[in-house]
């Protein structure tokens, strides 16, 4: 009997967590992740490869790993005892799960989180396709913790936060999709990761606002937002707002943009900045709030994959 057959009721399976997704949602994630993939991965990556699985099925592979909260032996064990994942994956068999498994070798060669975030730019393209609309963009960052441990149990045994990565997304606002995200590993100011990110939105919506926090505050974003966001496609730039801050000792905002904010203020629809972090609230819960890679290029992979598995999921 099938784990996750929609026909069947759910058995009890290796490592599952405690609130598994829903059987139809899980394959409909399953076969979006499979559709995505095809439109940005080959199918193979070598002419010479032994042609077992495909690179969009691996990519797959290791989207459900994230979404179902699992191991890379945890979701081979899940694919082995499900043949409606392998049927909307299209394996004809799964791959193996030894000390180096065949998911773990192709991520560290293959998925890397700048890949990962060209497939949620197609999963936006997919959504858009299909009606959505992107009018206003909230862009903020938040840090994914390296270590399972609670807040309350690293103080109490007195360990420091050494490190963690930093997600930095761009969503949507309303439908609440992602637009873009970059991975890094903190603490590192918003600001750094900011042209990346924004570079990446602006080829992919042209939005007529976009919201930030008071940590974006500088004269580079509202003039990349103004004069080089969308300009050529659409021919207007994006409105940006951000809540401006003084710096140095006389306290006045001199340059023309930021200027502007502290003279006019805010609008009322600020507040819609809150979707990206309700997207981060639920993503966190969705997936996990944490990463259990130890080495800096997995982590960063593994922290992409979950905004990814979340972006199906949405």
């Amino acid at each position: 009997m099938s784990l996750f057959d929609p026909r069947e009721p759910a058995s009890s399976g290796p490592s599952r967590p405690s609130r598994s997704p829903k059987p139809n949602h899980l394959l409909r994630v399953a076969e979006l992740s499979m559709l995505v993939c095809r439109r940005t991965l080959r199918t193979y990556s070598c002419g010479r490869s032994k042609h077992t699985f495909t690179q969009p099925q691996l990519m797959s592979c290791l989207v459900l790993k994230a979404y179902l909260k699992q191991t890379y032996r945890g979701v081979v064990e899940v694919l082995e005892l499900s043949d409606a994942l392998c049927r909307a994956l299209g394996l004809a068999k799964v791959p193996t799960h030894t000390t180096h498994t065949t998911l773990e070798m192709f991520a560290g060669r293959v998925a890397s989180p700048e890949l990962v975030d060209q497939i949620i730019g197609e999963v936006l393209a997919l959504c858009r396709e299909a009606g959505a609309e992107v009018a206003e963009v909230a862009v903020d960052s938040t840090g994914v913790e390296c270590s399972p441990a609670s807040v309350h149990f690293r103080d109490r045994s007195g360990r420091r936060r050494a490190r963690y990565v930093k997600l930095s997304l761009a969503v949507a606002c309303v439908s609440m999709l992602a637009v873009s995200a970059v991975a890094s590993v903190g603490p590192t100011p918003d600001l750094a990761e900011t042209p990346t990110l924004l570079w990446r939105a602006s080829g992919r919506c042209s939005p007529r606002v976009a919201y930030f926090d008071s940590g974006y505050d500088a004269e580079k974003v509202h003039h990349f937002c103004r004069r080089g966001w969308g300009v050529s496609s659409a021919g207007r730039g994006v409105s940006s707002f951000i809540p401006p801050f003084a710096r140095g000792g006389s306290g006045a905002i001199e340059s023309r943009y930021r200027a502007e904010m502290a003279r006019r203020g805010l609008p009322r629809s600020f507040g819609r900045r809150w979707h990206a972090e309700s997207f981060v609230s639920a993503m966190k819960r969705v997936t996990l709030p944490f990463v259990r890679a130890r080495l800096e290029p997995a982590m960063l992979r593994e922290a992409m994959l979950n905004v990814l598995a979340y972006a199906l999921h949405r």
